[in-house]
């Protein structure tokens, strides 16, 4: 498994990505904190939670089975025409996030293809 955080939002306060492994919450009931600003995020609430893991799962499927995808299309019918688009393409566009609502506010957060650069390469080993 990769090194480093895989789920981000954008700090309420002051837009910067806020970065966060779902590990983190599972093993602590600690915040997660805003590096730039300090803002705190407590996230508790056992649905979000749950559907944080998930999301998280899904995303990380879907990246483990490009090698099947990649021979795989999806057919698209438009009128009379039928288009198949590889999964290959796809897979190319994937920008998977999960749109929320913390308190009065729209939160999107999107999963990281690529966390393990956040990590200085001497760690990345």
């Amino acid at each position: 498994m990769q090194k480093g955080h895989k789920l981000q939002f954008d700090c309420l306060s002051c837009k910067e990505p806020v970065r966060f492994s779902i590990f983190e919450l599972d093993n602590s009931e600690e915040p997660v904190i805003c590096s730039k600003c300090s803002k705190q995020y407590i996230l508790k609430d056992e649905t979000l939670r749950r559907q944080l893991t998930k999301f998280e799962a899904l995303c990380r499927q879907i990246l483990e089975s490009e090698e099947i995808l990649g021979n795989t299309s999806v057919g698209i019918d438009i009128g009379e025409h039928h288009v198949k688009v590889p999964y290959k393409l796809l897979l190319t566009r994937l920008n998977s996030s999960l749109e929320l609502t913390i308190g009065d506010q729209p939160v999107s957060i999107v999963f990281r293809l690529e966390p393990s650069l956040d990590i200085p390469e001497s760690e990345n080993k």
